[in-house]
């Protein structure tokens, strides 16, 4: 098709052309779900999240490798912030998120020693920015594309998981090995990371989020 013979839209004074590129895709998704468990095809479109820079994905990716190899091979370490994405997410879904993205500063994610949260089993790093996470939570839901998106389940409560996939003795005997070999930290987040996952459940970092200046 010739740029003359690009379709008229009344209703909008953007040149079609223009238009039609705001509402493609950023990525390519899994076309083929049926294989896929119920929950794992809620996430067929993606989710937003945090990713700790170097050292930190590093020395937590380890741990997970170690102690839950089935969540790592799933995905790299990370802080869960959105609710799954309810559909493809187009150019004009990422310039509205980044256009969020931007107002919020880059802060200081501090995290504690390893812990349980019953009365599931599973071990994680605790977040102390409880407050400034949720925040961050609030901004990115609401997002026109999240309007559509399936109701939080469970209480917003962010942390670094270091294995879930785990029994409540194996949780307990975790804390115990862990206690003289971890210690409490932090890092610089500047930004959040859109990740989709394909055919077999591993997930993908697709685009990043840059954050605002600091001042």
């Amino acid at each position: 098709m010739t740029e003359k013979n690009w379709p008229e839209n009344k209703n909008d004074s953007t040149p079609a052309h223009e238009q039609i590129e705001k509402n493609k895709p950023i990525t390519e998704y899994v076309s083929n779900v049926d294989n896929w468990e119920n929950w794992e095809k809620e996430y067929r479109y993606g989710l937003i999240l945090i990713m700790p820079p170097e050292p930190v994905l590093s020395l937590v990716n380890s741990l997970r490798s170690k102690y839950d190899p089935k969540s790592q091979a799933s995905c790299d370490t990370h802080i869960s912030i959105s609710v799954p994405v309810p559909k493809p997410l187009t150019e004009e879904d990422w310039q509205e998120l980044q256009n969020i993205a931007s107002e919020i500063k880059p802060f200081e994610i501090n995290y504690g020693k390893p812990k349980d949260y019953p009365p599931y089993p599973g071990v994680a790093f605790p977040l102390e920015n409880q407050t400034e996470l949720n925040a961050v939570r609030e901004k990115i839901e609401s997002a026109s594309l999240f309007s559509e998106a399936v109701p939080r389940r469970f209480p917003f409560n962010p942390h670094m998981t270091i294995a879930e996939f785990i029994s409540k003795e194996e949780t307990a005997d975790l804390l115990k090995e862990l206690e003289d070999k971890t210690s409490a930290g932090e890092f610089l987040c500047d930004g959040l990371v859109y990740i989709v996952p394909d055919e077999s459940m591993h997930f993908n970092v697709i685009r990043k989020l840059n954050f605002g200046q600091k001042k």
